[in-house]
């Protein structure tokens, strides 16, 4: 009698513990079967035998299952290599990419042939609800798909640049498919997008008087009013005696946005209408030829049409607008009185722009006027999207984002430097500038488009 509670425990317990296995087993099997199963609760009564127990009476037992998931990495290309211009038959292998910006000439990539060739790339992206314009540079075919919508179809030889928008009403992941081919001659496939309700393309009307009167001699879209011609000008205008009026209709997020300008010879910067800022324009008139800046502060999430006019009227020509908001972390700047960033900086500072030229002198008073380096430091909000940065710098300059080394010129010269296209998911990611300036002039400006 007192043997028969006992082994019926045993017995039921043993039972009991075959279920849940079975149960876990159940359950992974049910976890793969979905891209992401969440957490699963399972429950079983179990009654011992026929006679109650007071050891087993009823038991109730609760499996929380861990969550599987089988769903896509996030922000990453998935790509296929083909050894035909046609995307058929199996592919020549498989591969993971951060990005698609290559310029292979008229080679190809590892493992295709030189020519008649095609790739196909397809990931899940995170988007902000907004409007998306998506840039492609294709030589030779190229199509694009945005959740299923076909935004570019140019399945064609040739190489051009081609755009198409779409409006992301959702936040969130969302599943991109490019296709690409290469026919014959130079193979190159570049992508990005970005919100250009935030961002948008600047519209350039090109003229060749000095005065942005009509006719136009062309239109053109810039993604940055970021001009550097020496002694040169724009093409099909005149060498001097030009003049160019480009705007656009940003949206701008509440807070203080500085306008940083640069114009040799002059410029006119109109919000709204009214004309705000004037420098060079006219003859005796200051201003033309060294940085100034302008300050918008909205209280509202809203938009404001922006105009900028620049005339060059004679020898160099060189035209910069930089927006950027105030409400951003500034940099930390370490100044060090040699090229090497060696020892402890002479100075440090909190600095709202890194949009700087010095000329021929020197950023503070400690510092001497030629062989001195800096770095800058910041943690910036980027709104989702593939951003390219710009840097002009004379002399050496170096960037990373998030420790990536994105651009590595270090080295004397005077030019404009660009990174490869690096997607930014929303947040706030590390930016890094370090510079030297050698002799001569000193100047270091950064962007992004």
């Amino acid at each position: 009698m007192n043997e028969w509670p006992r082994n019926s425990s045993l017995v039921g317990l043993g039972t009991l513990l075959g279920l849940i296995v079975a149960s876990l087993s159940l359950a992974t099997l049910a976890g793969f079967a979905q891209d992401v199963a969440a957490p699963m609760l399972w429950q079983r009564d179990d009654l011992a035998g026929s006679s109650p127990s007071p050891a087993v009476q009823m038991v109730t037992t609760t499996v929380f299952l861990p969550l599987v998931s089988r769903g896509p990495t996030p922000n990453v290309w998935q790509a296929e290599y083909y050894p035909n211009p046609n995307l058929s038959g199996p592919p020549a292998y498989r591969t993971e990419e951060r990005r698609v910006d290559y310029a292979w000439g008229t080679g190809a990539p590892s493992g295709l042939p030189r020519d008649l060739f095609s790739i196909r790339w397809t990931g899940w992206w995170n988007f902000e609800a907004g409007k998306y314009t998506f840039f492609v540079f294709a030589d030779d075919g190229v199509r694009l798909w945005l959740d299923g919508q076909l935004l570019i179809d140019h399945w064609h030889t040739g190489g051009e640049d081609y755009y198409g928008t779409a409006t992301v009403s959702t936040a969130g992941l969302h599943h991109l498919r490019l296709e690409y081919f290469e026919e014959y001659g130079s193979a190159t496939i570049r992508l990005h997008w970005r919100r250009t309700d935030l961002y948008p393309q600047w519209y350039g009307k090109y003229y060749e008087n000095p005065w942005v009167e009509s006719p136009e001699k062309y239109r053109q879209t810039d993604d940055t009013i970021e001009f550097d011609w020496g002694e040169d000008s724009p093409a099909a205008l005149p060498v001097d005696g030009f003049s160019i009026s480009w705007s656009a209709t940003p949206l701008f997020e509440v807070g203080t946005h500085r306008f940083s300008i640069y114009a040799d010879d002059g410029y006119q910067l109109f919000i709204d209408g009214n004309k705000v800022k004037e420098g060079g324009w006219v003859d005796g008139q200051g201003g033309g030829g060294e940085d100034v800046w302008h300050d918008l502060t909205v209280n509202a999430i809203e938009s404001h049409q922006i105009t900028f006019n620049f005339h060059d009227r004679g020898s160099l020509a060189e035209a910069r607008l930089w927006l950027q908001s105030l409400e951003q972390p500034k940099w930390t700047a370490e100044y060090y009185g040699n090229m090497n960033l060696h020892g402890s900086p002479l100075l440090t500072k909190q600095e709202a722009v890194l949009f700087y030229d010095w000329g021929f002198g020197r950023p503070y008073s400690a510092l001497p006027a030629d062989r001195f380096s800096a770095r800058w430091t910041t943690q910036h909000y980027f709104h989702a999207g593939c951003y390219q940065f710009g840097l002009f710098a004379d002399d050496g300059v170096r960037l990373w984002v998030d420790g990536e080394l994105l651009v590595n010129q270090w080295q004397d010269g005077r030019t404009t430097y660009y990174s490869p296209v690096t997607y930014l998911d929303s947040g706030y990611h590390q930016v890094v500038v370090e510079y030297y300036e050698n002799t001569g002039e000193a100047e270091i400006r950064l962007w992004w488009e």
